[in-house]
């Protein structure tokens, strides 16, 4: 063997047609093949409209699910279709074996409608609720709805219904409604950059409502001041949706401000210099009693508070104190927050669980870098509608996956503890994934695929840190039961 300064001389040898670098994708196999979502799908759309597809052509739900899968794999363009599509040992491995040229797929997904995108995200969840009998996930609790949007920046004028944002920016925007406790999205939509989220979140709401299994506690919808409004509060009073949702920095909120008593307030949980008060607010157009408004202030230090006029902090600031702030007269000041809701409870247990609406950022974050909704690459709005519903159904097959690998981690630890575990024990065992990990420890890992006495074989690396935890998942997958 010849060697160098850097170590021996690597010669190139013969391709091995048995070597994959998506063994992973077995596991979203496992759960395409237990939960039928292909073909959940493909019902779905044709039952909204005929999905137009060639003799030998990709089924509507065959093309939204090998999109998710090459999403999941790494892939955030459509040219990253072709590693799966050259990857000849995978195509076993994978839900949907055919994989179609990056030209191909541009010229399929417009033929998807809105209405189809959006029966297939609800079809998603309902095979969500599905996979959670199987897994025996408690039913009655309350359920929280999370409500937020995000901002894809988009290049070219030929983009269409693409619209300049209050950044200045061409973009679109994305928005989700999830199931904080599942980690799943339930409903999404996608609008113009400078459109308002308001006219949209009843609807989107609504289409979420309907995904819920039979039998569900109390829906708790938590959502920021982009969706406030007394029309969004009546549609929830109407629909028994009880709601958490932050208010504007309106002028009446500084009025309200000023009537709190210096002893109301009580410090915040879990929030190092925040305090917490309460007042009644009746907003411009609820018919119903006044409502209890939840006001939060912070701390800040005046050499914390930036100059610039764009920050999003000097908004949460009163005028008057800013400007003594920047001009030194004073060494703090507060930032307020404020908060409408209809829920009972202890006021500053109530501001730290809407607190946790901050979730949704992560599910977000996960779309975004994830899941390849960081752009949206096709001309036509239909197609780039039906690109978020690939990234969405990436995301929930992460969820999917992760919520089966906690279950099984919590039964294996249950019984090596041979009885029931303490509060303290279920929350250090079964932490759920992001896609990004999870794509680097199980999806994206390299494996032989081999025949060996008429059977399909797959080696994976002696060295794979989470070999084991693959083939427990592979395995708890294949012995989950129908429900029912």
């Amino acid at each position: 063997m010849k060697r160098t300064a850097s170590g021996p001389t690597i010669h190139r040898g013969s391709d091995d047609p048995t070597l994959t670098g998506h063994a992973g994708l077995l596991l979203v196999r496992d759960l395409n093949a237990k939960l039928h979502l292909v073909e959940r799908l493909d019902t779905v759309i044709e039952g909204v409209r005929r999905f137009k597809q060639r003799r030998r052509g990709l089924s509507g739900g065959q093309l939204l699910v090998c999109l998710a899968e090459s999403i999941l794999a790494g892939g955030s363009h459509l040219a990253h279709l072709d590693p799966l599509r050259e990857d000849e040992a995978g195509r076993v491995l994978r839900a949907v074996a055919a994989v179609p040229a990056p030209e191909t797929a541009s010229q399929l997904l417009p033929r998807f409608t809105v209405r189809q995108c959006q029966a297939a995200v609800a079809e998603l969840a309902q095979a969500g609720v599905e996979l959670d009998r199987m897994l025996d996930l408690p039913v009655g609790r309350p359920v929280t709805l999370d409500l937020d949007s995000t901002t894809t920046e988009v290049h070219g004028e030929r983009k269409e219904d693409a619209t300049y944002n209050y950044e200045g920016k061409r973009s679109f925007g994305s928005l989700v409604c999830t199931w904080a406790e599942r980690r799943r999205v339930l409903a999404a939509g996608l609008r113009p950059g400078s459109a308002s989220d308001k006219p949209i979140a009843p609807a989107l709401l609504r289409r979420a409502l309907r995904t819920l299994p039979a039998g569900h506690g109390e829906v708790r919808l938590r959502a920021d001041s982009g969706f406030f409004s007394a029309g969004l509060l009546t549609w929830c009073r109407r629909h028994r949706v009880r709601f958490c949702v932050v208010v504007p920095h309106y002028q009446i909120m500084w009025e309200l401000r000023r009537h709190i008593s210096p002893t109301g307030w009580r410090a915040a949980k879990e929030m190092a210099g925040a305090d917490v008060a309460e007042l009644r607010f009746t907003p411009t157009g609820w018919p119903d009693e006044p409502l209890r408004l939840l006001v939060r202030r912070v701390r800040v230090e005046a050499s914390e508070i930036s100059t610039s006029p764009r920050s999003r902090r000097r908004k949460t600031i009163p005028k008057g104190q800013l400007q003594l702030a920047l001009k030194g007269l004073v060494g703090h000041t507060y930032a307020y927050s404020f908060i409408v809701t209809d829920l009972s409870g202890d006021a500053v247990e109530l501001e730290h669980w809407q607190r946790r609406r901050a979730h949704i950022e992560e599910r977000i974050k996960d779309l975004k870098l994830g899941c390849g909704l960081i752009h949206l690459p096709l001309r036509r709005r239909r197609a780039n509608y039906a690109w978020q519903t690939a990234a969405v159904i990436a995301s929930n097959l992460t969820a999917m996956l992760s919520a089966v690998n906690v279950c099984r981690e919590r039964q294996d630890a249950q019984a090596a503890a041979g009885g029931t575990l303490t509060p303290e024990q279920l929350a250090a065992v079964g932490q759920p994934h992001n896609t990004a990990v999870l794509r680097r420890w199980l999806l994206t890992v390299p494996a032989r695929l081999v025949r060996s006495g008429r059977r399909l074989r797959l080696r994976l690396a002696r060295g794979m840190v989470h070999q084991q935890e693959f083939w427990a998942l592979h395995y708890y997958v294949g012995r989950l039961a129908p429900s029912g």
